[in-house]
């Protein structure tokens, strides 16, 4: 479909999910949220906040016409001034409204007051959030890769530049001025930095494999590890890479982390290992791990990409080996599209982490901030909790061929954006990079600069979130 194709229609449902995502966003405690009324008319949806009309906010609705197409190809963004500038030193940046006409003053503020003293949003913000979180523009777009993957470079949001910001939660802040404005009482819950550390254990060194072993001992120019796996098949050794899993965990603990670990359970193919989770030295490790306190969870295999019967019974064997009912975890290769998470719900899945590109770090859903994604297709809030992934170990150094130093600092104002905003910064690291020379020196001093960062603890049921 051409991406210049007219967007959905959205109904009075999304709209209020819309409200309700940029009222959390804004620091809104659930219980404050709830004594508000949303009502959505054909023109605009109404935030009420008292009974006095002038304690109101007015989104406008504008006509879901086809999109002006960006030069670089797919959809069009909009910008707007704020009402004020921000305390948290985003002045310079202006207001991003992905999928709005670019069609008014964008040095205007996004916010104008009106003559009964209510405030007017004089762009479709609501769909604009709908439309980021729930990842319309990859049902309307066929730039894939080998892997099926939807590309950054097909994104409006890289496309224009702001891949590496957490525009939705920008709005939040904006819109915390407009309801300090009309409400000068109200105080904001505070806003501090999360993170949610996970590793994808793709590779334990089981199945013994003597090409994969070699290749270890060149990249370091060491044998000890080859000599250590050949060991491991005769005695209660561990491989390398499965011990690796543990030196990952002495790390988190050290900094006062929560790693979640991502387990496999796939049969072997060109893209999966296929360890069994059930063996003795795998189960050794993940009891140790469970005992430490850290979260265990699931990583299906490359195939159930789009397959609910492949994932369901890999699930159904995950669920066995981690003795976990409702585990969350991540797609292998993040191959991930928006129906996966209809997948994910229907096999009783907690959270999904994939939704981050591989190709480029940033913000792919336009937020650092967990939260239940909106089913365009079925039109409801779904029963999972989606924690965007920010940032993998690969990108930089594969994908973007950054220099250390360079992605140090690019990193580093990754982690100060998701902490103005209040945002969960989500790192995925492989247990095998901690073998590959080429990743030294990266992932101790992202950790570091992590530090007095809580962690991001995921919510019994989804409903809990907020």
């Amino acid at each position: 479909m051409n991406a210049a194709s007219r967007i959905p229609e959205l109904t009075g449902e999304a709209r209020r999910y819309a409200v309700k995502e940029l009222a959390r966003r804004a620091g809104v405690a659930r219980e404050l949220f709830l004594q508000w009324r949303v009502d959505v008319s054909p023109d605009r949806t109404t935030l009420s906040l008292g009974s006095e009309a002038n304690k109101a906010i007015h989104f406008l609705h504008l006509p879901q016409k086809p999109l002006k197409q960006h030069p670089d190809g797919g959809f069009s963004a909009a910008r707007a001034a704020w009402l004020r500038p921000p305390d948290n030193g985003s002045a310079d940046l202006a207001l991003v409204l992905p999928f709005c006409p670019q069609d008014f003053d964008p040095r205007a503020p996004l916010y104008l007051m009106a003559q009964d003293g209510s405030v007017v949003c004089r762009a479709d913000l609501l769909a604009s959030f709908v439309l980021t979180l729930s990842r319309m523009e990859e049902t309307r777009s066929a730039a894939c890769d080998e892997h099926g993957r939807f590309l950054a470079s097909g994104s409006v949001a890289l496309q224009q530049g702001f891949l590496e910001r957490p525009i939705l939660d920008e709005h939040g802040l904006a819109f915390e001025q407009v309801l300090s404005s009309i409400v000068p009482s109200w105080r904001l819950q505070p806003r501090v930095l999360r993170v949610k550390l996970t590793h994808d254990v793709d590779q334990v060194g089981m199945p013994f494999q003597l090409n994969a072993s070699l290749g270890h001992a060149l990249k370091r120019r060491s044998v000890a590890g080859t000599v250590r796996d050949i060991a491991s098949l005769f005695s209660g050794i561990e491989p390398i890479e499965l011990s690796l899993v543990r030196r990952l965990g002495a790390l988190s603990s050290d900094r006062g982390l929560h790693s979640a670990f991502y387990w496999k359970a796939s049969e072997a193919s060109p893209w999966d290992t296929g360890y069994d989770p059930t063996n003795a030295k795998v189960q050794s490790v993940i009891r140790s791990l469970e005992q430490s306190g850290f979260e265990m969870g699931v990583h299906p295999a490359y195939s159930t990409f789009r397959d609910r019967a492949t994932l369901a019974r890999e699930i159904e064997r995950l669920r066995t080996s981690l003795s976990v009912t409702s585990p969350g975890g991540r797609q292998h290769y993040l191959r991930w599209a928006p129906d996966t998470w209809l997948d994910w719900e229907a096999c009783g899945l907690s959270y999904d982490s994939s939704v981050g590109f591989a190709e480029h770090f940033g913000f792919r859903a336009g937020t650092a901030i967990p939260y239940r994604p909106w089913s365009l297709e079925e039109n409801r809030e779904l029963n999972l909790i989606e924690v965007p992934l920010v940032l993998m170990d690969v990108t930089p150094v594969r994908y973007m061929k950054l220099g250390r130093r360079e992605g140090l600092e690019r990193i580093r104002a990754l982690i100060r954006r998701t902490a103005q905003v209040g945002g969960v910064f989500s790192l995925l690291w492989h247990n095998t990079s901690l073998l590959d020379p080429d990743f030294d020196d990266w992932y101790e001093p992202i950790l570091d600069m992590l530090a007095g960062a809580r962690n991001f603890g995921i919510p019994a049921r989804p409903a809990m979130l907020w």
